[in-house]
């Protein structure tokens, strides 16, 4: 008696699910530049410090007496959530399809799920207190970018430090670049490479990254970041999956992504500071 098993629709389920998981690695640019927690469960993560020990002159056969308070001060918290994006497809949409709907909506609601995780990083940026940008209207700069950097350096911020900005304030570097002024001569390389590649990946002791899923506000300016790992977190507790459903009654499938993670400031948001400009279009 011929029995239809899991095993006949396997290699299926399998396929879908790796090709999803691949796209959701593959196009999440933030997830890789700020620091990564997990755990299981869905409790909240408080972020908590201590105090910095100043030592003191003493004299000899002094017996000290001033010792630092070392307890600890809640700083910030990160709370889970659950994200679901879903496509129900039809057996005759499948069946008569021809570009192969089933790979296609696998790849698409990856490619969802990983520009929502990369869009709420972003997002972030506006959460830093320290804004170092040219200010809403105002084109960005060599010179503003390199003031953020010098204060974040100052903040004893550690190296690397990751410059995440929208494609329009690029566009403005690249012209001071690409047209240096007398001031920026000594640029010369770096110069070079903007005016041959358009994009440069390390410039004033920073990594630069373009991020397109920075939001433009209604007065076309955007909101980018300058930071180390730490002022950034990523808490995932749930791994990314795809789960397919036999709905048989409706005769479909129906495919499931789910995640759930939280997002916001890590435990040094000092690290990190917002950068505000102008993003109209070139």
């Amino acid at each position: 008696m011929a029995i239809t098993k899991y095993t006949d629709i396997s290699s299926y389920v399998n396929t879908i699910y790796e090709r999803s998981l691949l796209v959701v690695r593959e196009r999440n640019i933030m997830a890789n530049l700020v620091t990564n927690y997990s755990a299981m469960g869905w409790m909240v993560r408080t972020f908590s410090t201590r105090p910095e020990v100043t030592p003191e002159t003493v004299a000899d056969g002094v017996d000290y007496t001033n010792p630092t308070s070392f307890g600890k001060s809640t700083i910030g918290s990160l709370t889970p959530a659950e994200k679901i994006a879903q496509i129900i497809l039809t057996d005759q949409n499948v069946e008569t399809d021809p570009d192969g709907a089933r790979n296609q909506a696998s790849q698409e609601l990856g490619e969802a799920i990983a520009k929502l995780i990369d869009t709420d990083l972003v997002g972030d940026f506006s959460s830093f207190s320290t804004d170092v940008g040219a200010g809403a209207g105002n084109s960005a700069t060599i010179a503003t970018f390199a003031a953020g950097m010098s204060r974040l350096r100052a903040a004893s911020a550690p190296s690397p430090l990751n410059a995440v900005v929208h494609p329009y304030h690029w566009h403005d570097i690249w012209v001071e670049l690409g047209q240096p002024a007398k001031k920026y001569a000594l640029l010369g390389d770096v110069a070079n490479a903007a005016l041959q590649e358009f994009y440069v990946g390390a410039l004033m002791g920073m990594r630069w990254f373009t991020n397109a899923n920075i939001a433009v506000d209604a007065s076309d300016d955007a909101v980018s970041g300058i930071f180390n790992a730490r002022a950034l977190a990523l808490d995932t507790r749930r791994a990314y999956r795809l789960e397919p459903e036999r709905d048989a009654s409706l005769r479909a499938w129906e495919l499931n992504a789910t995640v759930g993670y939280a997002h916001g400031l890590g435990d040094r948001p000092a690290f990190g500071m917002a950068y505000t400009a102008d993003a109209a279009a070139p």
